[in-house]
């Protein structure tokens, strides 16, 4: 029905224009009316108030049908749509899917606002049939809190997300995360005091169903802070990241983190293969007083072990321990 209002619309304003609507009769010959109920009139006449109400109408309906389920008439499409308000908070969904079509995709997005908070989120989806699907999504969102009184906290938030699944269990995966927060905190009389946090995180992963999978992690954050003439008292930072993988009965992995706060390195990688043979790797580095390292080593063959070394060195003063 709402497809059809542009229509309407289109045909009363045209025939409003046509030369029949202003064959109205002289104003002399209206004055003389005949007896009875009917009142004769040109034809085509059109009063002044239908023609006026229809447009104003068509005007009224379409903001009423917005927030209904809307149906694409003639199309292999679906479309429903709903929206909310009350309270100063606002939601909005919408959602599109093809119907009655050998590949179907369907879409579907959320909107929300509220006095401290403002969001929308969105995902697509893309069907083969049974024999494979395509899927993607993203979420942004902002937020406005008062950890306590005198302070103010605004922060952001980015979300996606991503996928492939094909026939035989083989998938590819692949998701990220950033948010970042800034706050302010004391009063213009007194100390003042501020910070600002920013942190990321990924993850992707390939499964290959029984000949193995792949998959990777990441974590950064920054974390500052600045008090009273805005000098800058604590700057922390922390990297995350790891990679693993399997091959049929062969697994890997790697890990590195890395931390401003701890003043740390570390490293850890593993090779096994089911459980005939293992080795593994660490290593690890702290910057301060005093300055240590460490690493081990160690491999197994049939569960026995056959290397496991390690050691430490710090200093001043300096010092190795075995072990």
């Amino acid at each position: 029905m709402p497809a059809v209002a542009p229509v309407i619309m289109a045909v009363v304003v045209m025939w409003v224009k046509l030369p029949v609507f202003q064959l109205r009769p002289p104003w002399w010959r209206s004055m003389v009316r005949h007896m009875g109920k009917h009142t004769k009139r040109t034809p085509g006449y059109l009063p002044r108030m239908a023609a006026g109400a229809a447009p104003l109408a068509l005007l009224l309906a379409g903001p009423a049908a917005a927030l209904a389920d809307t149906p694409r008439g003639g199309l292999p499409l679906e479309e429903h749509q709903h929206g909310s308000f009350s309270d100063l908070q606002f939601t909005r969904d919408e959602a599109i899917a093809t119907q009655d079509l050998p590949a179907s995709a369907a879409s579907n997005l959320h909107q929300a606002l509220a006095p401290d908070a403002a969001g929308q989120s969105q995902t697509h989806d893309l069907r083969l049939g049974e024999a494979g699907r395509a899927f993607t999504g993203n979420d942004l969102a902002a937020h406005h809190t008062q950890p306590f009184d005198g302070a103010h906290v605004a922060g952001l938030d980015q979300s996606m997300r991503h996928g492939v699944r094909l026939p035989q269990g083989v998938e590819a995966l692949s998701s990220s995360k950033t948010s970042a927060e800034s706050g302010l905190a004391g009063r213009f009389s007194g100390d003042l005091l501020s910070g600002t946090r920013v942190e990321r995180t990924s993850a992707d992963a390939v499964d290959l169903g029984p000949a193995g999978s792949v998959v990777a992690n990441s974590d950064e954050s920054v974390l500052g802070q600045f008090t009273g003439k805005l000098d800058v008292t604590r700057l922390e930072s922390t990297e995350r990241h790891s990679v693993s993988g399997d091959l049929g009965p062969v697994h890997t992995l790697a890990a590195a983190s890395q931390s401003t706060a701890e003043r740390t390195e570390r490293f850890h990688g593993e090779l096994s293969a089911a459980d005939l043979a293992a080795a593994r790797a660490s290593t690890a580095s702290t910057v301060g007083v005093p300055v240590t390292r460490s690493q081990h080593v160690g491999a197994e063959v049939l569960g026995n072990p056959v290397i496991d070394n390690g050691w430490t060195v710090s200093g001043p003063p300096f010092t190795f321990s075995p072990g």
